[in-house]
């Protein structure tokens, strides 16, 4: 709670508003990663748990390429027929499981999948009954596993890339029932022609898998942005620096983390610090490590753009500040200063002087923020007087920690030090004191 006393130390005061101020600005392809996310089994189970629907949909839109093969049938002879405008009109996945493969990149195992098709079909012979004939047909697979291995890597401008390396695709049991022409006929040796429809699903379906990998998801992985604009002068760079590392209970993922000054792009003049190791954080779906190359990126862009820095007037501070930007609130500290204008509003110009700077450990952000306050004095409507200038320097520490809260966990912050530094940098109205 907060108490209020009337034994206030005013120089305690000054120095306790100007802190304020200092910080109220602020409320406004690297040998290490900016960030690394890590995504464990339990993420993977939950990804899995999410997008095998989605997949599921997916699938039971999808045109399978038209089947032809041969029957030879007794009396009849040889049927040559044909399947065509083949498509999946339910696709029902009920185990699956996604894992990283080591080395390699992401393992998607279904098994027990059971598909329902239509399609067209035809059929001609060239025996010594020569007849054709064309209908339509269901088409039912059962007992189906599928395993599919995809190569995640990234490219040139830190865009990830997908390669499907491998894929098996097994019917256990098919069905085909026609429908249309003489039907009765044909379904009397439908398993038959459903021997050759196996076989050439079996093959196909995983063709058609690698070709939407290897081409439509390669095609939108390389248009995918990998920097996203904040403001005029600022966007965040978040590209792969090097491929995903994938493990056999989690895959890690590097980031670049850089804010970027979009007039004057550049490299900042200092590096990431290097991440610790992975964790033992099985519990959690996911972990991100961030540095503080990312705070100290944005810092630095902010700082070049000149937009660290706030104008404080009277209208600008609270409804119930106790303090009053007036030279009489300053003549303690400053008795020339009223003296020369007495009760005249004031203002103050607050900025950085250079990039702040952020330290995190595991436990702690430590921040050093060093800026200047001018003060002006306004003498009437048209006439404003520098009146001094003070350097700030603000040393702050803050306790991060995680709080549970039911299911959920908090990011909490407390602040355990807090100093700042001043000094009298130029007076046009005699002394000022600062300690």
């Amino acid at each position: 709670s907060l108490t209020s006393t009337t034994n206030v130390q005013p120089m305690k005061m000054y120095r306790a508003f100007f802190l304020l101020l200092l910080w109220s600005p602020q409320c406004v392809l690297p040998i290490n990663p900016g960030f690394r996310t890590e995504i464990t089994q339990k993420g993977l189970d939950y990804v899995c748990q999410v997008g095998i629907p989605l997949l599921t949909r997916q699938l039971e839109s999808l045109s399978i390429p038209d089947q032809s093969g041969k029957y030879n049938a007794p009396v009849i002879g040889g049927i040559y027929y044909t399947l065509s405008n083949i498509k999946v009109t339910q696709f029902s996945i009920p185990s699956s499981s996604l894992t990283a493969a080591a080395g390699t990149g992401i393992r998607m195992a279904a098994s027990g999948v059971a598909v329902q098709m239509t399609a067209n079909w035809k059929y001609s012979n060239h025996g010594w009954i020569h007849i054709s004939d064309s209908g339509s047909c269901d088409v039912s697979a059962s007992s189906v596993s599928l395993a599919l291995v995809i190569g995640i890597g990234v490219d040139s401008g830190g865009r990830p890339t997908v390669t499907a390396s491998s894929c098996t695709f097994n019917i256990g049991h098919i069905d085909v029932h026609f429908h249309g022409g003489a039907s009765w006929l044909y379904n009397l040796f439908d398993g038959k022609i459903a021997d050759g429809i196996k076989s050439g699903l079996e093959g196909q379906v995983c063709n058609v898998a690698k070709n939407e990998i290897n081409t439509q998801a390669s095609k939108a992985l390389a248009s995918l942005p990998v920097e996203e604009k904040l403001s005029p002068n600022a966007e965040i760079n978040f590209q792969l620096t090097q491929a995903p590392n994938f493990a056999p209970s989690y895959l890690q993922t590097f980031h670049k983390g850089e804010f970027i000054f979009i007039p004057h792009p550049a490299e900042p003049p200092f590096e990431p610090p290097p991440l610790p190791a992975a964790a033992n954080v099985s519990n959690s779906m996911m972990t991100i490590w961030i540095t503080d190359y990312i705070a100290n990126t944005a810092g630095y862009v902010y700082q070049e753009a000149g937009i660290l820095q706030k104008n404080i007037t009277q209208d600008t501070l609270p409804p119930n500040n106790f303090f009053s930007l007036n030279t009489s609130s300053f003549k303690i500290f400053a008795p020339e200063l009223y003296e020369k204008y007495p009760n005249k509003a004031m203002q103050l110009l607050v900025s950085a002087t250079s990039a702040p700077f952020i330290n995190i450990t595991t436990s702690f952000i430590n921040l050093t923020a060093p800026g200047e306050v001018v003060a002006f004095v306004l003498v009437d409507e048209k006439t404003t007087v520098n009146a001094f200038t003070l350097g700030i320097t603000v040393h702050a520490t803050v306790h991060v920690a995680l709080r549970k809260n039911g299911s959920q966990e908090i990011v909490t912050g407390n602040a355990t030090y807090l100093r700042s530094d001043i000094s009298l940098i130029k007076s046009n109205v005699g002394d000022v004191k600062v300690q």
